[in-house]
């Protein structure tokens, strides 16, 4: 996208941006397979021999660079679940990746779970509306890759209120989500002591190397044939990993699509 362009949709208000995602999110399909959910989404794309890689709380300088050298090597594309206040700091990092055909989706303005630690009678409403309408205003002009506006809750932390709240709104209406995964999310070993899930966060906090890990990606990816693959671009060990996994996988058969690819208006009937 253009500099000058870039600079016109920052200036864009709210009805305006709104006006312009309905000409470039696929409008033309309906609202059906819109909206938020009353809860979290998951069991999203398995059995079906593709994977869609995900990564959350980024953009990271000096990690989230590796991940796309990683990504344009392999011809892959990804969603990248980013902190708008991460992102705002960072606006060439987010540039590369709207530039190199990834998709960006929501992840909350600050990461503040929306949970009963930080919901209150009082502030819930204002505090929900901040998390995520505020962090769209930041977000919005460089989601224009995906057909959908995608959302993940932090720590998968949500409530069916919210979707009630934020579907009020006219970009929230838009959105698609809280959205889960299916690989990538819990820590287990077998009786052998192999791996057979592994989650990013949780190798690199209690010290475990990088193939360790790496062989519970795989063999969950493999178990479930396919789906939405949780990381993280924090870490440079993820990194590490990912330039591993993904030459593992294509070499077991699998694909890589995007969130896009996944039947939405299906999950919704």
């Amino acid at each position: 996208m253009k500099t000058t362009l870039m600079a016109a949709l920052l200036l864009m208000s709210a009805n305006s941006f709104a006006d312009f995602s309905q000409t470039n999110l696929g409008q033309d399909n309906g609202t059906e397979d819109k909206a938020f959910n009353q809860r979290n989404q998951e069991r999203l794309h398995t059995g079906t021999s593709e994977i869609i890689l995900t990564f959350d709380d980024g953009p990271t300088p000096g990690v989230t660079e590796k991940v796309l050298d990683t990504l344009k090597e392999y011809g892959a594309k990804a969603t990248f679940f980013v902190i708008a206040e991460k992102a705002k700091a960072a606006p060439a990092l987010m540039q590369r990746i709207l530039d190199e055909g990834h998709i960006v989706g929501n992840h909350s303005l600050t990461h503040k779970a929306l949970n009963d630690g930080n919901i209150t009678f009082l502030n819930w409403k204002k505090l929900v509306r901040t998390e995520v309408l505020g962090a769209h205003e930041i977000l919005g002009p460089y989601m224009a890759n995906g057909q959908h506006f995608y959302y993940r809750a932090p720590e998968g932390a949500w409530d069916s209120k919210f979707a009630d709240l934020l579907n009020k709104d006219s970009i929230g209406q838009q959105y698609i989500g809280p959205i889960l995964w299916d690989i990538g999310g819990e820590l287990r070993m077998n009786a052998n002591g192999a791996f057979v899930e592994a989650a990013d966060w949780a190798c690199w906090s209690k010290k475990i190397t990088v193939d360790d890990c790496l062989s519970g990606y795989l063999y969950e990816a493999r178990a479930k044939k396919g789906g939405v693959v949780l990381m993280h671009d924090l870490r440079h060990q993820s990194a590490e990993m990912l330039a591993k996994f993904i030459p593992a996988l294509q070499k077991n058969g699998f694909s890589f699509k995007t969130l896009d690819d996944v039947d939405w208006a299906a999950r919704k009937k």
